[in-house]
């Protein structure tokens, strides 16, 4: 796992260009601890930054083929290197190292753009061409790893990271402020935005090039859900065992140590019981739990119990992690280093603080993320679907019902099923997580910034709805949330938590083929009645004991409520005050200090929201200090 850097200037007028690129590559030493390398010529310019995790003496990056056309930086891992080696040495290709790096570079060199067919893994790359003055660069099929890029018609860049880009001087730092609302909705920013007008992120299964001054981007994967072979249950139970199986065992592959996060869950208990049995030996497993600073009660004991429960069953070196209110606030001050655009998430605080733990032991560690996206893992896709066979003939097409939805009380319109018959069926599910509802924008938002919000959440996955071919309305509203929540949220949280802390994240559950091979799956072997995960569970049979598989469902929470009443409460309070957010003119006058009175009253809980809050307004201090709209 590395970090990368560079820019392509056309006019050649980035002053001390070399030293720019040198700024910007060390940025981000924490992805790649072990080596940096740089290439410089003419308008290119590509730096990078190594975690060696195979071939650690070799593969060193930039890495140019033997007659220096292609030069490449590369960030992640490809798990079928080996049979992509062998099939480029059967077309004459000549290896130096014995890394994944090399095949990427190879198979760049030989298939073109059509490389990206062969490749099976996370990563994020830029090639450049030396003879065509072209720069060549994807992003993974899910959105594993990261790429953010600038261009203004003269100047790209591209980075890991966007802190690295804010040190080319050449690159605006203007915000874009509907990308600031649409993280007040969502605690996150959807790609293609970050929270600078002139970056962006690369889509997940996107390519792009830079060729004579044009700029090209276009998907290179999609997933198709219209193929359902007539397996039977278990046909089905069976081929998904061999293809969980296989994704595991390709990420084993790695010269250094490797464990597992294990929380307890069945989803990260699969990937560690079959990383167990793959190896035949005891694996190291990493688990975190909270305690009260008198160290008296676990507001997580149920989870932390189970993963414990787990390590025992498969026999693993356990690792779990005790951590009280002022360990995890000790590292609130890192969270906007680690997360340099506003991010909401709670989780990655406790994640920042496990994978600190877990790099003492193991460079690369598997997780269980991507599983409730895949197998119907929320208890909120049960409900929705629940509910659209009555929104779906009360609010069809034909029904006059849906008309009459707008001239309704505005206490019945704030009712989900009411608002949802007044929507077409694309638009009745807006992605997880919701925090400042649209609805209350109005009363909430400054006029200028209403102004300013050209999209909203549900704009975003309305389109991923509209995209996914599958018939079934299940698998059309988990596909907006692989789309939206799973690339932008969670896999941002894992990359940035881990890499802080120089540790290689993996996601068997995401290796695009056995996506492919999930798509295949008939809905009711996913969502099952009231049973979650119908089909994963019946294979969790195989490896967990039964209480693990089918006890209730808990979310890796926080215990933000009595935080933002101790430890957090000096900092949540200056965040909303006159001389924190209520002075940057985003909100209307007293409008935080409604919010606050209403938590405070217990009128309703606001702490996740009073914690985004917070969030934004430590970014803004550390990033944009003198920003307003007044």
């Amino acid at each position: 796992m590395c970090g990368l850097s560079g820019f392509v200037d056309s006019n050649g007028v980035t002053p001390a260009a070399d030293q720019v690129l040198r700024r910007m590559n060390r940025r981000l030493s924490h992805r790649g601890p072990d080596a940096e390398g740089y290439f410089d010529q003419g308008i290119a310019h590509l730096g990078h930054r190594r975690l060696s995790v195979i071939d650690l003496e070799s593969s060193l990056q930039p890495m140019a083929t033997r007659d220096e056309r292609y030069t490449l930086v590369f960030n992640g891992e490809v798990y079928n290197f080996r049979q992509l080696r062998e099939e480029l040495q059967a077309r004459g290709r000549q290896f130096r190292t014995r890394g994944d790096t090399e095949v990427v570079l190879q198979a760049i060199a030989e298939w073109g753009d059509a490389s990206l067919n062969k490749l099976q893994g996370m990563f994020s790359f830029a090639c450049w061409d030396t003879d065509m003055q072209t720069l060549f660069a994807a992003r993974d099929h899910v959105g594993v790893k990261p790429f953010h890029y600038y261009w203004d018609g003269k100047l790209f860049a591209f980075a890991s990271e966007l802190k690295a880009l804010l040190e080319h001087p050449g690159i605006s730092r203007e915000i874009d402020l509907d990308a600031l609302g649409l993280y007040l909705e969502c605690q996150y920013i959807p790609t293609p935005l970050t929270i600078y007008k002139n970056i962006h992120k690369l889509p997940a299964g996107h390519a792009l090039k830079l060729k004579k001054g044009e700029l090209e981007i276009w998907p290179y994967w999609t997933l198709d859900y219209r193929q359902k072979p007539s397996w039977s249950e278990s046909e089905s139970l069976e081929k998904l065992d061999g293809e969980l199986r296989r994704s595991v065992e390709s990420m084993l592959v790695a010269d250094v140590p490797l464990g597992a996060f294990v929380s307890g869950g069945i989803d990260s208990s699969v990937v560690a019981a079959l990383m167990t049995d793959i190896t035949g030996k005891p694996i190291d497993t990493f688990n975190l739990g909270f305690l009260h600073d008198d160290k008296s009660h676990d507001t997580h004991q149920s989870e932390h119990e189970e993963a414990a429960s787990v390590a025992r069953h498969i026999g693993s070196r356990h690792h779990p992690l005790m951590v009280t209110p002022s360990d995890v606030l000790g590292a609130f001050d890192e969270w906007v280093d680690v997360f340099d655009e506003p991010f909401g998430d709670q989780a990655a605080l406790p994640t920042m603080l496990l994978s600190r733990l877990t790099r003492k032991e193991v460079t690369v560690a598997l997780t269980g993320e991507g599983a409730d996206e895949l197998f119907s893992g929320y208890a909120n896709y049960r409900k929705r679907v629940r509910e659209e066979r009555i929104t779906g003939v009360l609010g069809g097409s034909l029904s006059p019902l849906r008309a009459l939805v707008p001239h309704m009380p505005a206490l019945w319109q704030k009712d989900r099923i009411v608002k949802a018959i007044g929507l077409p069926q694309s638009q009745r599910y807006a992605t997880i997580p919701n925090l400042f509802d649209r609805s209350t924008h109005t009363a909430l938002f400054s006029d200028a910034l209403l102004a300013e919000q050209r999209t909203h959440i549900a704009d975003y996955a309305e389109a991923f709805f509209d995209r996914c071919n599958s018939a079934s309305y299940l698998e059309k509203i988990m596909n907006v949330d692989m789309r939206l929540w799973l690339p932008d949220d969670l896999l941002t949280k894992v990359d940035r938590a881990t890499m802080a802390y120089s540790l290689e994240a993996r996601v068997p559950y995401l290796d695009h083929k056995f996506i492919e091979f999930v798509a295949q799956l008939q809905p009711n072997l996913k969502q099952n009645g009231k049973t979650t995960k119908y089909l994963l569970k019946k294979l969790a049979e195989k490896y967990l004991p039964h209480n693990i598989i089918y006890r209730p469902k808990q979310g890796f929470v926080m215990p933000l409520t009595q935080w933002l009443e101790g430890g957090l409460k000096p900092r949540m309070e200056h965040a909303l005050s006159a001389g924190g957010l209520a002075r940057r003119g985003l909100f209307r006058d007293g409008a935080l200090m409604r919010v606050l009175d209403e938590h405070r009253r217990g009128r309703s809980n606001h702490a996740g929201r009073l914690w985004a809050l917070t969030v934004l307004e430590l970014w803004f201090e550390r990033y944009a200090p003198d920003f307003s709209l007044n």
